[in-house]
């Protein structure tokens, strides 16, 4: 299957930021989720975007659900708590004295979100508080652990080639079908190959960060113990399978 430039720009930029992110100081850690902010106005601020930068100032790791998509995700709409294609909501606000954490908070609650923790992964998944999200078992994310990745940076990377390289990285020996369609919860299916990610994930390790990308987009992982070999499937096709362990 051939690529267009620009997926390939963003995956050879993907490989890149996961290299030198291995440089990585301790001293770059986040230490300022307790600050308060004076003042943060707001006009006409795509709520996505507002989500983002305040989660990664409280140093969460955090993916956005599918149903908060967009045409630089999915390709399609985002979908209210109804579950119908509508406009992405905008932010016009001025806080004051108030923590990322607090406004994030206070955000998250006015639209009809909430954020789902998960200690398996580190990763959590902001999502509507109507859906039924539950948390990845520690049985997903494998028995044993990869050295611990300081910065993971994906900017508009597709989901294929992440997980490649993820895979790659937790040592698993991978087959993927780039046709594979991925859970959607719009009118439109698409493949893992045509999915593109941008996620800033801090201190995880390869099978943490798979787990957590891999239940999003409504995808598991399967370990053959036959053959040794890993294999992405739809989460109703791993029904009954063995819970990948690590190598």
């Amino acid at each position: 299957m051939n690529r267009n430039p620009q997926a390939r720009l963003c995956s050879i930029a993907f490989l890149v930021a996961t290299v030198a992110a291995l440089q990585v100081s301790k001293s770059q850690d986040s230490t300022h989720t307790t600050e308060t902010i004076p003042l943060i106005p707001m006009q006409s601020v795509t709520l996505t975007d507002v989500i983002k930068k305040l989660a990664r100032q409280t140093g969460q790791n955090f993916i956005l659900d599918l149903r908060l998509g967009g045409p630089s995700r999915l390709g399609g709409p985002w979908l209210g708590l109804d579950g119908r294609p509508a406009p992405e909501p905008s932010v016009t606000v001025r806080w004051e004295n108030l923590t990322a954490e607090q406004l994030l908070g206070k955000l998250l609650k006015k639209h009809g979100l909430t954020i789902i923790a998960n200690p398996a992964t580190s990763i959590a998944r902001i999502a509507f508080t109507n859906q039924a999200v539950k948390p990845i078992p520690a049985s997903q994310v494998g028995d044993g652990s990869n050295a611990v990745i300081p910065l993971v940076v994906m900017d508009c990377v597709p989901l294929d080639e992440a997980i490649k390289n993820f895979a790659a990285q937790a040592h698993l020996n991978l087959s993927l079908d780039p046709a594979l369609p991925v859970s959607s919860a719009g009118p439109v299916t698409h493949t893992v190959a045509e999915c593109f990610v941008s996620v800033r994930w801090e201190k995880v390790t390869a099978r943490q960060a798979l787990a957590a990308l891999l239940d999003n987009y409504g995808l598991a992982l399967f370990l053959d113990p036959v053959t040794s070999s890993a294999k992405i499937l739809a989460k109703a096709q791993t029904e009954g399978a063995m819970p990948p362990k690590q190598r």
